[in-house]
């Protein structure tokens, strides 16, 4: 009989969570569980939000906790777009900074790496 190993302990640290239809009520517990699979320090969080069609102010409100609460934790979180419309929205609430935004999830990945 093969002699037991011990398995190493993988923490989730990466999460991509892909938006689609509107951002509301309806869609917060699905996020929230993928966040509470998140490692502590250093996770990261890409939130694709490409096939929104509507964000309202809950929607932004949601994705502003989002990010301080990864902050918190230790991690980071960004936002990607492939139709470009969030940079507007992100604009014009002043969020540019607090959610970076990419055009795809590979280059989020680049960027969050660091």
């Amino acid at each position: 009989m093969a002699e037991r190993k011990d398995v190493p302990d993988f923490q989730r640290t990466w999460a991509v969570i892909a938006l689609g239809g509107s951002l509301d009520e309806a869609t917060v517990d699905q996020v929230e569980r993928e966040i509470q699979q998140l490692g502590g320090a250093g996770a990261r969080l890409i939130v694709d939000v490409s096939e929104l069609h509507f964000l309202d102010d809950f929607g932004v409100d949601m994705l502003v906790l989002l990010a301080h609460h990864m902050h918190r934790q230790g991690g980071l979180m960004a936002l990607t777009d492939r139709r470009g419309h969030m940079r507007q929205i992100l604009g014009e609430a002043g969020l540019e900074g607090l959610l970076p935004l990419f055009g795809t999830v590979a280059e989020a990945m680049r960027g969050l790496e660091g």
